[in-house]
């Protein structure tokens, strides 16, 4: 064999001796026929390709691979080898946990039992992937439960006993105090929720009458819009009219205004003195002094008076309803007086 040749087997030889320590020192032993399995995990935060693989503690493999999904890098795709006697069925659960409170993280297989036949999981299998707070890797609900169930029991004869009438204790008596305040609560709840019953019409009635004010200010705000509108227009107007003009005019009519006045003052200064006279005549006139007087105190002059009037009246009504008798036209004869069937005189009853 030529010296080349040799060489170059011994150089393959030593790269796959290389290749298989290098797997063999990570956990991977390329020749024990080990399965490969995956699991999807949000964080995989202090996971390395030596994270263990553990069943209750017992090892059965080792983390091999860390991938982003290619659909979704927020999911990190971990491959891990187990070993080939381990039989993990299709619905075994991957938690990734804790190893210890200073840190390191280990992959836990939850299942039963060990699988057989179709119900195991083949190889290249993605089991369903479980990550584990501190607490929850530390401490398994079976070690929690047995401690749990003491507290509970403790904590409900505790409560038990609180609130115990016959007991001095000041916690027993202020839970007292707070069942009564309860109670009183519980009532002043009840009445409240009757007033408000009671109120609840007149609360619809307010509103409605809240609609219809409202209604009505948008009416007057339309109005009141319309009149700003004509106090722009007036505004604008005064606004283009010569300001010294209206000035002049302004100073005539308060002089007018100040004329008339005075005017006024002499009129009501006459008035007040023919008040003053009438006043001074009536006066006369109420007593029995002068003409006016004894007109208006003597009785049979007034009697006198008043027959002359009626008198007069009756006079006047027969010229209206006979003028022929005061008034004869070409020497006729005047006709016979006929009385009127409502005579005032009653001279024809």
């Amino acid at each position: 064999m030529k010296k080349e040749v040799q060489i170059a087997l011994l150089a393959i030889v030593t790269l796959a001796l290389s290749f298989w320590g290098f797997k063999f020192l990570g956990g991977n032993n390329l020749f024990s026929g080990d399965k490969i399995y995956y699991a999807m995990f949000k964080n995989v935060k202090d996971v390395n390709t030596a994270t263990p693989v553990l069943i209750n503690g017992y090892q059965v493999g080792t983390v091999i691979s860390l991938m982003p999904e290619k659909e979704n890098i927020a999911n990190i795709k971990v491959g891990f080898q187990v070993k080939k006697d381990i039989k993990i069925p299709k619905d075994a659960i991957v938690e990734l946990r804790s190893s210890s409170p200073l840190g390191g993280r280990e992959l836990e297989l939850v299942f039963v039992k060990m699988c057989d036949g179709d119900d195991c999981a083949p190889a290249k299998t993605v089991l369903r992937g479980k990550t584990l707070g501190l607490v929850g890797s530390l401490i398994t609900p079976s070690e929690l439960d047995p401690h749990l169930d003491s507290f509970s029991q403790t904590f409900n004869e505790t409560l038990g006993r609180l609130g115990n009438a016959d007991s001095e204790a000041p916690i027993d008596k202020a839970i007292l105090n707070l069942s009564k305040t309860m109670e009183s609560l519980a009532i002043s709840t009840a009445k409240f929720e009757q007033l408000m019953d009671r109120s609840s019409r007149n609360m619809e009635k307010t509103m409605e009458n809240m609609a219809s004010l409202s209604s009505s200010l948008i009416e007057s705000n339309e109005k009141l819009g319309s009149i700003l509108e004509n106090v722009d227009v007036i505004t604008t107007d005064l606004t283009k009219s010569p300001l010294s003009k209206t000035l002049d005019n302004t100073n005539a009519t308060m002089e007018q205004a100040a004329s008339s006045l005075e005017s006024l003052e002499m009129t009501m200064s006459d008035a007040s003195t023919t008040l003053n006279e009438l006043n001074s005549i009536l006066q006369k006139a109420g007593s029995e002094e002068g003409t006016i007087g004894n007109m208006l105190n003597n009785k049979e002059l007034y009697e006198n008076i008043e027959e002359t009037t009626s008198n007069l009246n009756l006079l006047l009504q027969d010229m209206r309803l006979n003028p022929r008798r005061y008034f004869r036209l070409f020497g006729k004869k005047s006709p016979e007086y006929a009385y009127p069937e409502e005579d005032p005189s009653d001279q024809g009853k």
